[in-house]
């Protein structure tokens, strides 16, 4: 019997941002590290390998954004004789659903139950349902990266060393359902460090985690860690603790390259209809400045769409962000995940379209925008492809290469010791802001053809 561990993405490199960074699927290789030895493993994942299916069982990870895609191919793969396996994040918030497209379907973290699983598949005995549980830190093992040699990924050395989150943002899926905020052992995460090294001696390390820093007596622990071994990081953050200024120094003593900080809202009111509490009142512009000074890159992550959004706060955000020295900015528009708070309240709105990813480039201008920028539901300010104009028109504007910005960039790479690191930023920089101005005019000619004009 031969599994594959399927990962199936969508629109690649249409928008040249960090929300597409390749980057190795880690949590097919935990499963795979649990998946007994009888059974044949393999990998096959769209951002490296071209999509042919040759196993006997497949085990797609299924995204919200991907959903329809996958399904299709689940639907051709079963009509072919094929068992399918889905799991994922929205496997186990629309269980009901996926469970038509599968021979069984795995809720929840999956990697304690996987074993039992792989048991009643070698027997004839798959359960239509496997709801997993959140994995306790004791369980956790190593993972092995020689499950993604030979492909060529742009950030290779990724992991993870925490599960989970503490915060609940309206507009999140995971901290609600993927189990309580959870630390990996040190003992495990050295393990997989020193695995890196070998592999990618010459790659910073990239921290996929939700909320990478909510334990700080655990992060300093880690933080001695990553000192010691000597290894270069990337990592995300939220405002509260960008906004530490010791821990900033303290990240950057450890070999911190660059951040990315969920910013999403520049007003206290949107961060509070979000949720999103650990952002109110907190001085960003400042922060960035001192994180600059400690040889930090930073990349602000802006929501538009959300619910006080208006051309003129928009506007007022553009000239605020022109005069902070962020080396990136990324720009998406607000999506509304099944079973969040904001999906429910938009939904008995009547203001989102339902089971919106089961539709096919739903919305005027979705088939000319990245997913980042596609629109499902109906705000009070904006008609979809004014937003979506909107959000073009701020990348291509705060992406501009200036020359004060790219020495500013250039300063930080080198008091950081990662020039290297700044050159391949300005170069996303650069390629955002282009790609941004060229489907800023395909918007335009679409609202032209649509009798619409841009609220600028």
């Amino acid at each position: 019997m031969k599994l594959v561990f399927v990962n199936i993405m969508q629109e690649l490199h249409r928008f040249d941002s960090t929300a597409y960074i390749t980057q190795p699927p880690v949590p097919l290789a935990v499963l795979n590290g649990v998946t007994p030895k009888i059974i044949e493993t393999d990998l096959l994942d769209e951002q490296t390998d071209q999509v042919r299916f040759n196993g006997d069982v497949f085990a797609f990870t299924l995204s919200t954004q991907y959903a329809s895609k996958v399904y299709r191919h689940a639907d051709a793969l079963r009509a072919a004789g094929k068992k399918v396996i889905l799991g994922g994040i929205h496997v186990t918030v629309c269980p009901e659903e996926a469970m038509l497209h599968a021979d069984a379907i795995v809720t929840g973290e999956a990697e304690m139950l996987w074993p039992a699983l792989c048991d009643d598949l070698l027997g004839g005995r798959l359960k239509e349902r496997y709801d997993g549980s959140p994995t306790p830190p004791a369980r956790m093992k190593p993972v092995d990266y020689r499950f993604f040699a030979g492909r060529s990924y742009l950030t290779p050395a990724s992991l993870f060393a925490s599960r989970g989150c503490n915060h609940r943002c309206s507009f999140c899926v995971s901290s609600r359902y993927m189990g309580p905020f959870r630390t990996k052992p040190l003992d495990v995460l050295e393990q997989e460090i020193d695995q890196l090294q070998d592999l990618y001696p010459a790659t910073f390390l990239q921290f996929t985690d939700d909320n990478l820093l909510a334990d700080r007596k655990y992060g300093t622990a880690m933080l001695d860690l990553l000192r010691r071994k000597k290894r270069r990081f990337v990592t995300m953050m939220t405002v509260d603790q960008f906004c530490d200024g010791a821990l900033i120094e303290e990240m950057a003593s450890a070999g911190c390259l660059g951040v990315a900080v969920g910013v999403e809202s520049l007003d206290d009111d949107n961060c509070i209809s979000m949720h999103k509490f650990q952002n109110v009142g907190r001085s960003f512009p400042e922060a960035v400045r001192w994180a600059n000074a400690q040889g930090i890159q930073v990349c602000g992550l802006i929501m538009l769409g959300l619910p006080h959004d208006t051309p003129e706060r928009l506007a007022r955000t553009q000239r605020y962000l022109e005069a902070v020295p962020c080396t990136l900015y990324d720009l998406r528009i607000l999506r509304l995940y099944p079973s969040t708070p904001l999906y429910a309240q938009t939904l008995a709105g009547g203001k989102v379209t339902k089971d919106w990813w089961l539709e096919e480039q739903s919305g005027a201008a979705n088939h000319l925008v990245p997913g980042c920028l596609s629109m499902h539901f109906q705000h009070d300010h904006f008609s979809p492809m004014q937003l979506q104009h909107w959000a073009l028109k701020l990348t291509s504007e705060l992406g501009r290469m200036k020359s004060g910005v790219v020495a500013n960039v250039l300063r930080v790479g080198r008091r950081g010791r990662g020039l290297k690191f700044a050159a391949t930023l300005l170069s996303a920089r650069h390629k955002g802001a282009k790609q941004a101005r060229m489907l800023l005019n395909r918007v335009e000619q679409a609202m032209a053809a649509n009798g619409e004009k841009a609220l600028v």
